[in-house]
């Protein structure tokens, strides 16, 4: 699904989990905040979504591009969804298609190319997250010392893929942003999160995240968030890949 017009772009939502019912009505599905993120970013993309975790997988070339959902599922599970889903990224990544993947997206960007995702010895990652930003690369459209985004993980990846290359990290998450190559870029943050559905998923989580993560993820909420930012980033990876592929 090549795109006719230079400017217009094709970009296919990976949906790998879903907002729960009760916030829908308020926040939205995890596939609509990402479509309103990156339209709003760049008018020129147009959006499509694939429900991967209903096991409804897209050819690696429909689209122009593709960006992942993050999910409630972990990148390590032994089910058919996951394993169809990672062998599509493995596909993806023998291409010059971009390839973004948020949360879950990233992770399983490292299972695909044969790094490690596990549980972060330090717990539970959720609010805001700080992190420093080691490498300014050209599709950052202005330096940045650092880079904060609301997060929501258990896991994350403990080790790299072969051939990443770190862009950002923290103490708590050594690895928050890497690309493969010029065209995989993972990113452990939710840009597409406000702090409201931050907030929100704490709530409904005190029963499973200690009380002191929930005080200092409550806390962290009063911290400036660079979601547009990160949607900046990720339209500039976006346009750069594909004036970098021939097909584009």
């Amino acid at each position: 699904m090549n795109s006719t017009q230079s400017n217009k772009l094709n970009v296919g939502i990976l949906q790998c989990g879903e907002v729960l019912e009760i916030f829908q009505s308020q926040f939205g599905d995890y596939n609509s905040m990402i479509e309103d993120k990156l339209t709003t970013a760049d008018p020129a993309l147009r959006c499509h979504s694939w429900r991967v975790l209903d096991g409804e997988i897209p050819d690696p070339d429909a689209c122009d591009a593709w960006i992942t959902t993050g999910s409630r599922e972990s990148v390590n599970d032994d089910n058919a969804w996951t394993t169809g889903f990672c062998d599509f990224v493995t596909r993806v990544a023998q291409t010059d298609i971009p390839f973004i993947g948020i949360c879950y997206g990233m992770q399983m960007i490292a299972r695909a190319l044969g790094g490690k995702v596990a549980l972060a010895e330090k717990g539970w990652g959720v609010g805001v997250a700080i992190s420093k930003v080691y490498r300014q690369t050209p599709w950052m459209r202005e330096p940045n010392e650092s880079i904060n985004l609301v997060v929501s993980h258990q896991e994350q990846v403990v080790v790299l893929p072969k051939g990443a290359e770190l862009i950002a990290g923290s103490d708590f998450c050594p690895n928050s942003i890497f690309a493969v190559g010029d065209h995989m870029l993972g990113i452990q943050g939710h840009p597409e999160f406000t702090t409201a559905y931050s907030r929100a998923l704490m709530e409904l989580r005190r029963d499973i995240i200690p009380a002191p993560r929930i005080e200092q993820g409550m806390n962290s909420l009063s911290l400036s968030v660079d979601g547009a930012r990160a949607f900046d980033w990720i339209v500039s990876f976006i346009r750069s890949g594909t004036l970098a592929s021939p097909a584009a």
